[in-house]
């Protein structure tokens, strides 16, 4: 199992119009809005849902085709090679399922929502997916709440005898998962921006999502909330702290041991307000189990057994002694092993640990915004599946996004920039350096105080070439320039950012006759030096030098991997190198 890291390039993401459609009208469709309110209007919109979904399935192979060739083919094999066995193995199972025509139709939306996850994932940064899709998931928030108040008999259902929330969703169960992945996204995102108007209006959202999930009663979308928000918090203060990694897997470890044995000696379902079978599932699970163990290896085909309709439903009646319909197996793993195989259900099993995997890791090398969130969707995702099934389940956001959000996290942090291309954040003239646009937030992305306002004994006057170390910032590339002379013999000034001290090297040449010892030393805020302007006077400098300033010497930047408060001017600062005499 090959497992994708940040260390592997990939060419730069794009935004296009198209792909924020297709984002957009996913997660309408996804998440079960619209074909609610199309159900509920009545009429021709039913009917409108499979066409719009083939629609997105062609618009998402023409954008990955038109944008990336067959890249995104070799990319699968390399890296989602396990992905690509069960979609194999869910196409090949139509070859003996009970009923091959509803299988194959099953297998074609499949494949098409497959195939938008990863469009969504090589085409969309994760900040903007994650931006888009709180965007969407507040105003659907907004409309359950006014469905639920005026509209009852649209936004309220019964559940044994208890009226309870379902919203503009297709159930409770789901407009609970929504609200729970709503919280963990809000406070997540809350980190991503600097003005405080924006991080309370995050802050709100994300009680407004904790209050419809209370009023949903879904007891599992609960848990899934309350266990993915727990792991993420010990991950970040993990961090923020700076725990060795072996550390951090020790706590990990105990934690979930903690947890488990807090499982098996506590009456969980009580204490959600469920019964010992989970409201019966039990009796479904053990009813699975049977079926399984009599096809063990191929199942009955994917998709024929499961989401039975008026044409379908005696292949469940003649398997099953069930006196009601069962729309799906109430677990991920038993459904696929029910339906393609215990071989494939295995191979699902290792798919998720490649995924966790890949995110432990990213969060522990290189920490961005957005990939504790993808921790905590993956999380919840998985343990929603212990009660329902939405594992490999077509024309679901569930599956696009577990799909889609890792391999934007991937992309996101792997964004290397064509070799040779002009940074278009850095003007050049005769003269030097004449703007360049630090991060916002993190110094240590931006450019050095000392390279900006002190003159580089390296620096020809006449030169324009540079090179150009890349470094990246919260999906966006940032290009740090610096001009050298080809000719002369330059120490190394490279910049390295995949661990949490930064060793910058020697800055300037020592057998300069004006060198100045100019380092920093940062640790949560920049350390004390006289301002310097941002156009510099050479012939001010060189009578500076005659009297050297003394500067405690440090070259290793220990910063924080979290964005921390920083005097840092966000305006372009104007460069004015004369030539060196």
């Amino acid at each position: 199992m090959r497992v994708a890291t940040y260390t592997e390039s990939a060419t730069s993401s794009s935004k296009s119009p198209a792909a924020l459609a297709v984002l957009l009208l996913t997660v309408l469709l996804g998440t079960g809005v619209v074909p609610t309110i199309a159900a509920f209007a009545g009429g021709v919109f039913p009917q409108l849902m499979t066409p719009l979904w083939l629609v997105l399935y062609a618009g998402a192979f023409m954008g990955l085709m038109f944008s990336h060739g067959i890249n995104w083919i070799t990319w699968l094999v390399r890296y989602r090679i396990l992905l690509v066995f069960l979609l194999i193995g869910a196409i090949v199972s139509v070859s003996w399922s009970i009923d091959a025509q509803v299988s194959a139709e099953r297998v074609t939306h499949l494949i098409g929502s497959s195939l938008i996850a990863i469009y969504i994932g090589f085409t969309i940064p994760l900040l903007t997916t994650l931006r888009i899709f709180a965007l969407m998931l507040g105003l659907t928030m907004l409309a359950t709440i006014g469905a639920a108040l005026i509209l009852p008999e649209l936004g309220i259902e019964s559940y044994e005898g208890t009226q309870v929330w379902r919203g503009v969703f297709n159930s409770k169960n789901d407009l609970g998962f929504w609200a729970g992945v709503g919280v963990l996204l809000y406070i997540t995102l809350s980190e991503s921006f600097h003005s405080i108007s924006i991080k309370l209006m995050c802050f709100v959202m994300a009680g407004v999502c904790l209050g419809v999930l209370a009023l949903s009663q879904s007891a599992t979308s609960l848990i899934a909330m309350a266990v993915a928000g727990a792991l993420s918090l010990y991950l970040y203060i993990a961090s923020r702290f700076k725990l060795s990694f072996y550390r951090m897997a020790f706590l990990a470890i105990l934690f979930v041991a903690l947890t488990a044995l807090a499982i098996a000696n506590i009456e969980t379902t009580e204490l959600v307000g469920r019964s010992g079978d989970l409201t019966g599932r039990g009796e479904v699970w053990r009813q699975v189990l049977k079926l399984i163990a009599d096809h063990p290896l191929t199942g009955v085909g994917y998709g024929s057994l499961w989401f039975p309709t008026d044409a379908t439903l005696w292949i469940q009646q003649g398997f099953f002694d069930f006196t009601w319909i069962v729309y799906h197996a109430h677990n991920g793993l038993l459904q696929i092993a029910s339906e393609i195989g215990v071989p494939l259900a295995l191979i699902a099993i290792l798919m998720v640990a490649q995924q966790l995997i890949e995110i432990f890791y990213c969060q522990y090398e290189r920490q961005q915004v957005g990939v504790l969130f993808v921790l905590g969707f993956v999380i919840a995702f998985l343990i929603s599946n212990y009660a329902e099934a939405r594992f490999m389940v077509t024309r679901e956001l569930f599956w696009i996004f577990f799909v889609a959000l890792p391999i934007s996290m991937l992309r996101q942090i792997n964004l290397v920039a064509a070799e040779g291309q002009t940074p278009s954040d850095i003007s050049f003239s005769d003269s030097g350096i004449v703007a360049y646009a630090g991060v916002p937030g993190k110094p240590w992305l931006g450019p050095l105080p000392s390279e900006l306002e002190t003159p580089h004994s390296s620096w020809p006057a006449q030169s324009t070439e540079a090179a150009t170390n890349r470094i990246q910032y919260q999906g966006e590339d940032e290009e740090l320039g610096h001009h050298h002379d080809d000719t002369a013999d330059q120490p190394d000034s490279t910049m390295s950012l995949t661990e949490t001290d930064i060793d910058l090297g020697s800055l300037f040449d020592d057998e300069a006759e004006d060198q100045h010892d100019d380092s920093l030393n940062v640790s949560g805020e920049l350390a004390d030096r006289p301002e310097m302007p941002s156009s510099v006077d050479r012939s001010a400098k060189r009578t500076a030098a005659r009297e050297p300033e003394t500067f405690d010497h440090d070259d290793t930047f220990d910063v924080d991997r979290y964005d921390v408060d920083f005097a840092v001017e966000s305006d372009w600062v104007d460069i004015d190198l004369d030539e060196k005499k």
